[in-house]
């Protein structure tokens, strides 16, 4: 089978990161591959996905589209590279490619299946979306959520509309090595409350920022830390200063380490207002981690074994509290978070999906 997938851009992020898993994991499997960004290269300290590719002998294609324009552009490039591949399958990740792939596959040969990752809430995108849905052969969603939302907000068809959850191998991720004070830049350990993500408004920082001072009061002993950058980096620092918390919350930017981070820490704070199957989530549950989060779409079906991990935006400060002080329950939370991990997540189950849904729908249409 010879499948091009086609995302927005590599930089790391969760949808990122599971297309590169599913585009190597395949190839181990005998199919050949092709992975095809529309945005140019990563720059150096944030081409950690494009190294994992090329390693494995995958050398990914980049249409260098970085404006609205440059957007229409990539529509030729796109239409010509694929020409020249000539895939069985495509398979879009992401806004941007699925729009992309959806005006140039009226006369294709191949198939085109779209990913949608996100419960998108703005309206424009909702309505792109709806105007190419009938150009997908099959809409391939990332939780039951999303697969909601796509057949009651977008009108897709609910014939064309699998799920396939994000998965993680849990024996690299078992030898990850535990962040220690010294690579973190602290003098000792602290407990440590650690959000994991992109510092902007869909992630729900600015709740991190309004609650710091009460969960910090809250718990004295315990230390916040802030792995990643975004548009709200500085926004959230001022506020952090201003509550004079400087000396407890830490910026630790963009980190290729964060599941080092992730396995020294108490509790994953995960605020977020919207999703699709949250990666960061998955891992923290591998790590036999305790999660509080907001109930965003994918927040549901991974933590519905114990909903105390999931709490209204103006409950998520005190639910923050009470589980980090109550250790012996942190710890049933996480031991049950693994056992779901292993039992609906693996990387090996996904993969598999991915590849019967790709054979169903080249032998039924």
């Amino acid at each position: 089978m010879d499948v091009a997938f086609v995302i927005t851009e590599l930089e790391p992020g969760g949808a990122e990161r599971c297309l590169v898993k599913l585009a190597l994991g395949l190839k181990q499997r005998g199919h050949q591959v092709n992975v095809i960004s529309l945005a140019p290269k990563p720059g150096s300290g944030r081409d950690q996905l494009v190294r994992e590719l090329n390693e494995q002998d995958v050398h990914p294609y980049f249409l260098g589209a970085s404006s609205y324009l440059d957007f229409f552009r990539a529509k030729r490039k796109l239409n010509l590279l694929l020409s020249k591949l000539s895939p069985e399958v495509v398979q879009s990740f992401l806004f941007h490619a699925n729009i992309l792939c959806g005006k140039i596959s009226k006369r294709a040969n191949y198939k085109l299946i779209a990913g949608l990752r996100v419960s998108e809430p703005r309206r424009i995108r909702q309505w792109m979306l709806r105007f190419n849905r009938n150009q997908f052969c099959k809409t391939i969603c990332v939780s039951h959520d999303v697969a909601a939302y796509a057949k009651q907000r977008l009108a897709f068809s609910a014939d064309k509309l699998s799920v396939v959850s994000n998965g993680i191998d849990l024996n690299i991720f078992s030898k990850i090595p535990v962040a220690t004070a010294k690579t973190l830049g602290l003098i000792s350990l602290p407990p440590l409350l650690t959000f994991i993500g992109r510092l902007d408004m869909q992630k729900g920082v600015d709740l991190i920022a309004n609650n710091a001072k009460t969960i910090m009061q809250g718990c004295p002993d315990h230390d916040i830390a802030i792995v990643g950058d975004g548009p709200s980096k500085r926004n959230l620092q001022r506020a952090i200063t201003h509550a004079g918390l400087d000396e407890r919350v830490h910026f630790y930017g963009y980190r290729e380490d964060a599941a080092s981070i992730l396995k020294a820490s108490e509790l994953l704070l995960f605020p977020s207002r919207w999703e699709g199957m949250p990666n960061v989530v998955i891992e923290a549950m591998a790590a036999r981690k305790t999660v509080v989060a907001c109930p965003a779409d994918g927040i549901r079906d991974l933590l519905s074994h114990d909903k105390r991990q999931i709490a209204e935006p103006h409950e998520w400060s005190r639910r923050v509290i009470d589980l980090a002080l109550d250790p012996t329950a942190c710890e049933r939370i996480g031991e049950a978070n693994y056992k779901v991990v292993a039992e609906s997540y693996q990387l090996s189950q996904m993969i598999s999906q991915y590849e019967n849904l790709y054979r169903k729908t080249m032998e039924t249409l």
